[in-house]
């Protein structure tokens, strides 16, 4: 019998048996009833001539295992760093409207079994694209309260970035001006917005 590597018995026992994983129902985990029925199937297609070694067997399924606890923990890792992201200014491999590299604020973290992706100006890219981190600057603002008293009353459009990393627009009547963390903020049905985020103001339209 040729001499092969514990590598390749594995290997070579995953091919034979690898309809087994597929009918217990998790592909990616070796559970007990899948050992048994490896087991089972290795006791039923040996030679009997030259049975396969129990120590042998075992030792294989260590190995299985020892390769699944390894892709667990790598998948862990990348979840973890992937979120670690959050927040901050990320550039992708990927252009720009301008030629340039990509460049955004990482809003949120995808994550479907193995696949492991971030969300930078709305759009999913997966985690390899990444080729720089940055903290993101923040830009302290100084309006005051006289600014936003001049919005009370009129018509104003905000725009905002949702959790799903787009844009979205409200619109609404200003009913007050509230100073907070140092910043002028106005009032739009009954939740606060920077002025900064303000695109658009209108004069209300009074009944004549």
């Amino acid at each position: 019998m040729a001499d092969i590597s514990s590598l390749q018995s594995v290997q070579s026992n995953h091919e034979k048996y690898k309809d087994l994983f597929k009918n217990s129902g998790k592909n990616d985990t070796i559970s007990t009833d899948t050992f048994f029925s490896l087991l089972m199937a290795e006791m039923s297609n040996q030679d009997p001539l030259e049975p396969t070694s129990n120590t042998e067997f075992v030792s294989q399924m260590a190995q299985f295992t020892a390769l699944q606890a390894q892709q667990d923990n790598l998948k862990y890792s990348m979840s973890n760093y992937a979120a670690s992201l959050v927040g901050k200014t990320l550039t992708m491999n990927a252009q720009s409207d301008d030629g340039t590299l990509l460049s955004g604020v990482c809003t949120g973290v995808n994550i479907s079994g193995s696949d492991v992706k971030v969300v930078v100006n709305g759009t999913q890219y997966d985690l390899s694209a990444v080729r720089g981190v940055k903290d993101t600057e923040t830009v302290t603002s100084s309006h005051t309260i006289s600014e936003a008293l001049a919005f009370v009353g009129k018509e104003a459009t905000a725009k905002i970035l949702g959790d799903d990393g787009k844009f979205y627009y409200t619109t609404g009547i200003v009913t007050a001006a509230e100073m907070q963390d140092g910043d002028a903020k106005i009032v739009i049905d009954g939740y606060l917005y920077s002025i900064d985020e303000i695109v658009q103001v209108s004069e209300t339209q009074t009944d004549g």
